[in-house]
C-alpha cells in the first residue's frame, strides 16, 4: 500500500478495513480530462429503495463500490489487471515488488500509457504528489484517465504512508472515477477496481483521493470501434482489454466514422465520410463548433486519412478498389487531388502510415485473401518498401503508432471475436498486443485520443 524508503521494510501490515459494497475527445493542454456518456453496464449501481411508513425514500448510495477483487476474476468480468500477477516480482521505478500499490501503479504508468521512468525517487504512497510536483510534474485536483490518484499520508483508512493507484474512467462533471488498485483489497491477491463518487466527507471510506497526478503520456494510437447496429462509437484509453471509457452516438445510419488530427493540435477528432455522395464532413478542424464539409471524389470510395505532405495536420484521401488507385488531398476543402497513382491490384484494402519515421504519411494495402500487408515509401506508383504476412487472411487491416515515437506500425482486427492484433515492428511475427474490445462484427478504428 505504500512504498517503504530505501533500507526500510518493504511495507507496513496491511490495514484491515471494512469493504463498502458527447462528450470530448482530449484537450490539448492541461490535464487529459474525459467524461463518459455513462457507465458501462457493469459499472452500473443501482440504488436502494427502502420503504419508510406513509413514504419511499431513495437511499444515498455509499460512497465506494467495489467492482472486482482479484486479478484473475477482475479479467474475467472485463477489469483488465494488465498481467500484473505476472511480472510483480519485478521492480518499477524502483519500487519494492509484490502485493505494493507503488509498484503496481509505476507498471501500469509505464506498460500500459509507456510513461518514462522518473530519475527520481518517489518515495512512500502519500509522497508522490509532493515529490513529483517538486519535479515539474502537473498535480492538481481534476481526474484524469491515466492519471494516478494519491492518497496523503495519514489519509483516513490508508495509514501512515500513503496510497496510490491508477484513474481509470472519470464520470461526467467528475462526479466519479473508477481506479484499479494494489495492496487495498481483502482478496488474497491484494487487488481490485473500486468506483469513487466525489462529493463525501473525507472520513468515509474510500473517500476520493487527495490529488491527482498527471505524468506525460506520449502520443500513442490505441483502439476504438463503430458498432453499425447501435450506431454507437467506442474508444479504449489504453491498449488492453476492458470496457469503452467514452462512447459517442452517431444519428445517421449509413456513414464511415473517421478520425483524424484535422487541426494540427495533436490530438484526433471525429470525422464521417457518406459513400452515396462522396463527401467529408469533419469536426475540430476549425475553433468553432461547425464542421468542415466538402466532397472530394466520386461516391462509393474508400476514404483515407493522412498527412501527406508534413504539415502537422491530416488531410483526406480516396482509395479506388476498381483500379487499385489513390487519390490524396491535403487542404480539408472541395478540389483536385494532390496525388494520385496506382499501388497494388485492384481489389486491395488501402492503409495510410508514416512507415519510416519522417513525419509524412505514405500508403499501402492489404491483400485479404492472403493476408499479406505491402507498404510503399513514397506517394507514387513504385517498387514496394515491406511485405510481410501478420495474421490470416480476411481480417481488417490497421495501421498506427502503439508505443509512441513517430513511426506507424500495423495490426488486424478480427471481426468473428472482436479482438484486436497489433504489432510494433513491420515483419512477421506475434502480435505485440492482443486486445479483446467492444462487439464482434463491428468496424474498428484506432487513434490517439489523448495528444499531448
Amino acid at each position: 500500500m505504500s512504498q517503504a524508503r530505501e533500507g526500510d521494510p518493504k511495507w507496513p501490515a496491511q490495514i484491515p478495513r471494512a469493504l463498502q459494497v458527447v462528450r470530448r475527445l482530449r484537450r490539448t493542454t492541461g490535464p487529459r480530462q474525459l467524461t463518459a456518456a455513462g457507465l458501462p453496464a457493469m459499472l452500473a449501481v443501482s440504488a436502494a429503495l427502502p420503504l419508510i411508513i406513509g413514504q419511499a425514500t431513495t437511499a444515498r448510495p455509499a460512497p465506494s463500490t467495489e467492482l472486482c477483487t482479484g486479478w484473475r476474476s477482475c479479467d474475467a468480468r472485463g477489469y483488465d489487471s494488465y498481467a500484473y500477477g505476472s511480472h510483480d516480482g519485478a521492480m518499477y521505478w524502483r519500487m519494492f515488488p509484490g502485493d505494493n500499490c507503488t509498484n503496481y501503479v509505476a507498471y501500469v504508468e509505464s506498460h500500459v500509457y509507456h510513461v518514462a521512468t522518473p530519475r527520481y525517487l518517489l518515495g512512500n504512497g502519500g509522497q508522490w504528489a509532493y515529490t513529483a510536483r517538486a519535479h515539474g510534474v502537473l498535480v492538481n485536483h481534476t481526474p484524469s484517465v491515466g492519471a494516478v490518484a494519491e492518497w496523503d499520508d495519514g489519509t483516513f483508512g490508508m495509514g501512515g504512508e500513503g496510497h496510490v493507484a491508477v484513474v481509470e474512467e472519470v464520470g461526467p462533471r467528475d462526479r466519479y472515477i473508477v481506479i484499479s488498485q494494489q495492496h487495498i483489497s481483502t482478496d488474497r491477491d491484494g487487488y481490485d477496481w473500486t468506483l469513487i463518487r466525489a462529493g463525501y466527507p473525507a472520513d468515509e471510506w474510500l473517500e476520493w483521493p487527495s490529488y491527482f497526478i498527471h505524468f506525460r503520456i506520449p502520443r500513442h494510437a490505441d483502439v476504438g470501434y463503430y458498432d453499425p447496429r447501435a450506431r454507437a462509437l467506442g474508444f479504449r484509453d489504453s491498449l488492453t482489454t476492458g470496457p469503452a471509457n467514452t462512447t459517442v452516438r452517431v444519428g445517421r445510419s449509413g456513414l464511415i466514422p473517421l478520425l483524424g488530427d484535422w487541426s494540427g493540435r495533436a490530438i484526433d477528432s471525429i470525422g464521417y465520410y457518406n459513400p452515396n455522395y462522396g463527401t467529408f464532413r469533419l469536426f475540430g478542424a476549425r475553433r468553432s463548433a461547425r464542421p468542415v464539409a466538402f466532397s472530394f471524389g466520386p461516391p462509393g470510395m474508400i476514404p483515407l486519412v493522412g498527412d501527406w505532405t508534413g504539415a502537422g495536420r491530416d488531410g483526406v484521401g480516396y482509395y479506388d478498389p476498381k483500379t487499385g488507385t489513390f487519390y490524396l488531398r491535403q487542404s480539408l476543402s472541395a478540389g483536385p487531388a494532390g496525388a494520385t497513382f496506382s499501388f497494388g491490384p485492384p481489389g486491395m484494402i488501402p492503409l495510410a502510415g508514416d512507415w519510416t519515421g519522417g513525419r509524412r504519411d505514405d500508403v499501402g494495402y492489404y491483400n485479404p485473401k492472403t493476408g499479406i500487408f505491402e507498404l510503399r515509401y513514397g506517394l507514387s506508383s513504385g517498387p514496394v518498401y515491406r511485405s510481410f504476412r501478420f495474421g490470416p487472411p480476411h481480417m481488417i487491416p490497421l495501421a498506427g503508432n502503439w508505443t509512441g515515437g513517430r513511426t506507424d506500425r500495423v495490426g488486424y482486427y478480427n471481426p468473428w471475436t472482436g479482438t484486436f492484433y497489433l504489432r510494433d515492428l513491420l515483419g512477421n511475427g506475434p502480435a505485440t498486443y492482443v486486445i479483446r474490445f467492444g462487439p464482434a462484427r463491428a468496424l474498428p478504428r484506432v487513434g490517439d485520443w489523448f495528444g499531448v
